[in-house]
């Protein structure tokens, strides 16, 4: 019975020194030890991070996973004209800086992705994906630092939304349904009642541009310059003192 009862004691002793460790562990990142040389600093506000966290050492600069950052597109960009294994370069238009003024990554610094899976538009309007990698940053001194990010959102890729798409079904069911409210009224010329002519046939050109903007392939993702994409780390980013 004694060994029982020491036994459970000893456990229980571990236990709670495991999720002491475990606790003080998970707050290490925002509570550094004390040295004059190691502060938390924090990344500029974003509306889609919750977190902001970013490490200021001697050596060098932490930036906390789960932080969220924007990047743009360093030139424009259409998924038709990309395959498996192309990379994709982005850039920091303006760097990146906490708010008490340290420098993360300077402006002109560009982060690099390999597209690693690309599906062509579809029919019945399901637009093409595109799934990129992100690789490395690439400073404007040359040097290199490794990146673990992916898109921020559900899908992870690139890809044209909804609204999108809409777009492309309303411009065919313009473009065939004035098409067909034309030849109805040259047939109601030839018949003598113009206004049922272009009644019926704006009716009959519309559902079939309706009709062919649903069924028809989807759209290429494209992008312009210097459009943003915000991106979210899922590892610590560790940068050079700049």
């Amino acid at each position: 019975m004694l060994f029982k009862k020491n036994l459970t004691i000893a456990l229980l002793i571990i236990f709670m020194h495991l999720v002491t460790m475990q606790f003080s562990l998970a707050y290490d990142f925002e509570n550094p030890p004390c040295d004059n040389e190691v502060r938390v600093e924090h990344l500029k506000p974003n509306k889609y991070s919750k977190i902001n966290l970013v490490k200021v050492t001697e050596f060098s600069n932490i930036v906390q996973k789960e932080n969220v950052i924007e990047i743009s597109f360093a030139q424009n960009f259409n998924s038709k004209y990309y395959k498996e294994g192309d990379f994709v370069q982005f850039e920091f238009l303006e760097g990146l800086s906490t708010q008490e003024g340290t420098c993360i990554i300077p402006c002109g610094s560009s982060l690099i992705a390999k597209i690693v899976k690309i599906k062509k538009p579809r029919w019945f309007s399901r637009n093409a994906i595109v799934c990129i990698n992100f690789t490395h940053i690439l400073l404007p001194d040359g040097k290199n630092i490794p990146v673990c990010a992916k898109i921020l959102g559900k899908k992870g890729y690139l890809q044209l939304g909804a609204k999108d798409t809409a777009k492309k079904i309303a411009a065919y069911t313009l473009s065939i349904g004035g098409f067909g409210t034309g030849l109805g009224a040259a047939i109601g010329v030839a018949g003598g009642n113009v206004i049922t002519g272009v009644i019926i046939g704006g009716s009959v050109g519309g559902s079939v541009g309706l009709l062919t903007g649903i069924i028809s392939p989807g759209l290429h993702y494209k992008a312009k310059k210097g459009q943003k994409l915000p991106i979210i780390l899922e590892e610590n980013l560790k940068t050079p003192k700049m």
